[in-house]
């Protein structure tokens, strides 16, 4: 039978074993870091004067999901005069991953580079995109144009009205957005990412219509005006 004597060393030295374990298991068991994460898109698109919130969602060294880690990400964007990025320390504060679509420049059709970074991970990266969301009034500029002599260089421009913030917005140009067709090339060829758009005339007269077709956020709208070109 232990004595109380003998029963107080005992237990000191269960305490003792309990804490040199505890202390030789947490050498042996760290927690888990982050090993890596993925974006939520890799090409996502902005509207002209609003936002788009970009997530990052991490895996552990344990190979376990570890949800939304945006917030821990530090973002950067290649061009913050098309798409402005949110990230953490900033001041004033910003909300990390939410991107914007700068306004006041006029419209660029320019993708932008945003770089996802968090300590000695490589970095993962998105091409992202703005364009004009809920266009009204699709307009080329010139209209019906006729009499055009051969071998002469057309200059076209397109413009649509939106609502951007919450002011609405005439004659935004998306002209380098636009993608042009002439429907007959022997009376004129057009040239698509430029702004403005040239429309070359060729060696035949006649008519052919300019059609004009612009695409934001899965939504298409198609417009178009006749070029005549004479004999």
């Amino acid at each position: 039978m232990l004595t109380g004597r003998k029963l107080a060393l005992s237990l000191a030295f269960t305490v003792l074993v309990a804490v040199a374990f505890g202390v030789g298991c947490q050498g042996f068991f760290t927690n888990p870091t982050m090993a890596s994460f993925t974006l939520s898109s890799t090409s996502p698109t902005v509207p002209y004067g609003g936002t788009t919130q970009l997530h990052a969602y991490g895996i552990d060294s344990d190979n376990n999901q570890m949800g939304d880690v945006t917030s821990r990400i530090t973002w950067a964007s290649s061009n913050n005069g098309i798409i402005s990025i949110g990230t953490a320390g900033t001041t004033p504060a910003t909300t990390p991953g939410l991107m914007t679509g700068v306004t006041g420049n006029g419209l660029s059709t320019s993708t932008v580079t945003i770089t996802a970074s968090y300590e000695a991970l490589s970095p993962q990266t998105a091409t992202a995109s703005v364009c004009v969301e809920g266009g009204t009034n699709f307009t080329i500029n010139p209209a019906g144009e006729s009499g055009v002599g051969q071998g002469i260089e057309v200059q076209y421009t397109a413009t649509t009205d939106a609502l951007v913030g919450t002011v609405e917005t005439k004659d935004i140009d998306i002209t380098a957005a636009v993608q042009w067709t002439s429907s007959n090339t022997d009376v004129a060829t057009v040239v698509n990412g430029t702004d403005p758009m040239i429309a070359t005339t060729g060696t035949t007269g006649g008519t052919t219509t300019i059609g004009g077709s612009y695409t934001c956020n899965g939504t298409t709208n198609t417009f178009s005006t006749t070029l005549g070109v004479s004999q």
